[in-house]
């Protein structure tokens, strides 16, 4: 698997578990024999199921409450946080049994989108050495539908849509792809063929130096790359 595939991926399980880790030290505040405690539990139990539609002015202080919360999407089922018998609490032992069902659940739907991922990719990659553009394009969408995170598919992608001559969405891709991983060089690289190929020559140029500034050990190849895009667009030109 690459770097830039599983990076993100590896992030998004951290982030999770992450999350993971808060609402278990809401489960503890509410469990709390204190009530300041449980109160701030409370309300840190109310944001995180989103049941908050206020902005609210809170410090995460055991002496006074006094917190600043924002809104923010729960990333874990309200079932994990409920009981079916009492809405109000529940164990903590059921509470983690959920939180534990629910992120093997998000886990294995992650690796089954990723497959299937894998798979078109291999099928576009195929489609795209065999000069089917159209048809690789498809499969790189569809790709995507299943990782929307990966720096390698939107620089395929943009790849694609140069040779069908599409720069304004290869372009967009691009700057996805950059987005996911802003030291890509094969990206950056990317973004300055459709820049040249469009005739945005300004925006090549600054691109290229970009691409030198980030990239010192690379200067040769760059150098390299630049010299054969012109040769690749004059010869395009006489075709024409």
């Amino acid at each position: 698997m690459s770097t830039d595939d599983s990076e993100p991926f590896s992030e998004e399980f951290n982030n999770f578990m992450y999350k993971v880790n808060q609402v278990s030290s809401i489960i503890h505040k509410l469990a709390s024999n204190e009530k300041n405690v449980q109160e701030i539990g409370e309300l840190e139990a109310k944001h995180y199921l989103g049941e908050s539609n206020e902005e609210k002015s809170v410090i995460l202080n055991e002496d006074t409450i006094d917190i600043k919360i924002k809104n923010d999407r729960t990333v874990i089922n309200r079932k994990a946080l409920l009981r079916e018998d009492n809405p109000e609490t529940q164990s903590t032992e059921t509470f983690m049994e959920e939180v534990s069902k629910d992120a093997d659940r998000r886990y294995k739907n992650k690796l089954r989108r990723r497959e299937k991922m894998e798979t078109f990719k291999k099928q576009a990659t195929l489609a795209f050495r065999r000069g089917e553009y159209e048809k690789a394009l498809s499969l790189y969408d569809k790709a995507i539908e299943q990782i929307r995170d990966s720096c390698i598919l939107y620089s395929n992608r943009a790849l694609t849509y140069i040779n069908l001559k599409h720069y304004d969405k290869a372009i967009k891709d691009c700057e996805t792809a950059l987005q996911l991983n802003e030291n890509s060089l094969r990206a950056r690289l990317l973004l300055a063929k459709a820049y040249y190929f469009s005739g945005k020559m300004n925006n090549f140029q600054k691109t290229v130096e970009e691409a030198k500034e980030t990239n010192v050990s690379e200067l040769s190849f760059i150098n390299d790359f630049v010299k054969n895009l012109t040769t690749e667009c004059e010869e395009s030109t006489e075709r024409n």
